[in-house]
């Protein structure tokens, strides 16, 4: 009976915490000063600086790194963007952007450039998210998760 009821206690307790977790990553990321910038993100770790994202329009972004450069030194770059409430993943660079090669990739194969906009690392990119709503995009260096923003995509 004590084995059942902490078992019972032990879900609940890890329900609360994921309910907690999901409500948490479902608001927009902070925005921050770095350099003479204004970036989204995660201060100290990850951060985005470009234009609002607009649904099924692609643009410019510069992505900022903090850390060691043995850990930003890595590629490929892989981002991954996540819809909050449907849970579709789906790729989100774009490459040859304005070209008729232009497609959407996973990753760029290229580690992150020297300091920028007082990050350590920086690398340029194109994004496109196809739909309005609150995304998750996750950013990986080499196969290593560095860091998640959240973003409100605006529809058209």
């Amino acid at each position: 009976m004590r084995l059942s009821s902490a078992i019972i206690t032990a879900l609940l307790l890890l329900a609360g915490c994921e309910s907690a977790a999901v409500s948490q990553a479902k608001t927009p990321s902070a925005s921050f000063p770095s350099g003479s910038s204004t970036m989204v993100g995660s201060q100290g770790n990850i951060g985005i600086l470009g234009p609002d994202f607009v649904a099924g329009k692609g643009n410019k972004y510069m992505w900022h790194f903090w850390g060691a450069k043995e850990e930003l030194d890595k590629s490929p770059f892989r981002v991954e963007a996540i819809n909050l409430e449907t849970t579709e993943k789906t790729k989100a660079l774009v490459a040859h952007a304005g070209t008729p090669q232009e497609e959407m990739v996973w990753e760029y194969d290229m580690p992150p450039a020297g300091p920028n906009n007082g990050a350590d690392a920086h690398i340029p990119s194109s994004l496109k998210i196809p739909s309005g709503g609150l995304w998750r995009i996750d950013a990986y260096l080499g196969g290593k998760l560095k860091g998640s923003i959240v973003v409100d995509v605006k529809n058209r």
